[in-house]
């Protein structure tokens, strides 16, 4: 790509993050926002305007008479949210599920299918392709989907490469390339921490020097941390893995192979532990145990505090050590532990308050806002991310 035409690329890109992320303005102001010549940003319009990127509209009523741009008078310029989409997908346990984005960032469709218990990697990739199909043939995004991110709860290289997926029994699989060979459009494949985390602050920015952990709890424990909207990923794409902390000096195996992990005190068996005192294979986990628990934890049961209070106690152990490694400004918390993550955060406040460096700021506790869907949110994210900021450039040249 020639000098004139990677700039005239990245200032397009800034230009579409500007109007995701900041809503529509007038041209001139987009000039002054993007320390461009009203000529150059006309031109990008016009160009955007046809591809049906961006589109005009009628400016609110100037609240300051007189300081209206002046050559446009009464017209702004923002993003064509139906004018691209992202499908993001979640290989999960038990079910695959979907999230497609517009251009805003916004979710306009979600759908959970249901998977059998061993899925080979090739039926699972055809399913994701007949769902791009379904999509293709609704008028909503005919031509419009411009990128794939799929998500997996395993080891997964930058690449897409996926070393180790022990729920699903998938290991050393290039699922990326699967995916590009059955697939006409960009493919991205992510952890689903990763993914997650992604999705939390994507749509909603935090500011440009926090520092945020994520953590997904349920039927394992996934982490994630994100530096300057980035996320920190390690030499080969595997870091943050959070989940196999060392706690204890004993404890459950862990399905790293290794006794003491995060993991093993806080997923979903060992919730279900904590609260019928015993113990059952991964394989008799009660996906629905959070939310019978957050309605007991109504009726003030006292098992149902002991098993939150527990697995409290043992999580606040990774976050201190978490905490005084990255020094966040905020640590989110989702996965399927969500409808009492609330009552985890309350009480991890304390011991995280005691155990930290003296001096250190103690982060915020949040849960995550995006629900059920939130790793498929987080691919299509990914995909938007891909595909209309900066971060796939080479800018070297």
């Amino acid at each position: 790509m020639a000098n004139q035409t990677l700039v005239r690329h990245v200032n397009e890109r800034r230009l579409l993050t500007v109007l995701r992320v900041e809503g529509a303005r007038p041209r001139a102001a987009l000039a002054r926002r993007l320390s461009l010549t009203r000529a150059a940003v006309t031109s990008m319009i016009d160009d955007l305007l046809k591809r049906g990127l961006v589109r005009e509209i009628a400016s609110p009523q100037d609240p300051i008479p007189g300081k209206r741009d002046v050559g446009r008078p009464g017209i702004d310029v923002g993003l064509n949210p139906g004018g691209a989409h992202f499908l993001g997908v979640e290989i999960g346990v038990g079910a695959v599920r979907f999230a497609l984005f517009d251009l805003s960032a916004e979710v306009v469709d979600t759908e959970a299918v249901p998977l059998p218990e061993a899925p080979s990697p090739a039926d699972v990739v055809s399913l994701v392709a007949r769902k791009l199909a379904d999509l293709r043939s609704k008028k909503l995004c005919r031509e419009t989907v411009r990128a794939v991110g799929v998500t997996v709860p395993g080891l997964v290289r930058s690449d897409g490469y996926v070393i180790n997926l022990p729920i699903l029994g998938w290991k050393k699989l290039n699922l990326a390339r699967m995916l590009d060979q059955e697939l006409d459009v960009p493919c991205y494949v992510e952890n689903n921490a990763n993914a997650a985390a992604f999705g939390e602050i994507y749509s909603s920015p935090r500011p440009n020097d926090a520092v945020v952990v994520y953590l997904k709890l349920g039927t394992g424990c996934g982490g994630a941390v994100i530096i300057n909207d980035r996320l920190l990923r390690g030499a080969d794409g595997l870091g943050t893995e959070f989940g196999h902390i060392h706690i204890e000096s004993d404890g459950p195996l862990c399905s790293c192979g290794q006794r003491g992990c995060l993991e093993t005190f806080v997923n979903l068996k060992a919730l279900q532990r904590y609260f019928t005192r015993e113990e059952v294979d991964e394989f008799h986990v009660d996906l629905r145990l959070p939310g019978k628990i957050a309605v007991l934890l109504t009726k003030q049961d006292p098992e149902a505090r002991k098993a939150v209070d527990e697995l409290s106690a043992h999580l606040a152990k990774g976050l201190i050590n978490i905490t005084n490694i990255f020094n966040p400004s905020e640590i989110v918390l989702g996965g399927a532990m969500l409808p009492i993550l609330a009552e985890v955060c309350e009480a991890m406040k304390q011991p995280l308050r005691r155990g930290i460096i003296p001096g250190m700021t103690v982060p915020t506790l949040t849960v995550s806002r995006l629900g059920e869907f939130e790793c498929a949110i987080g691919a299509a994210a990914t995909a938007h991310h891909e595909e209309f900021d900066l971060s796939n450039l080479d800018l070297s040249t």
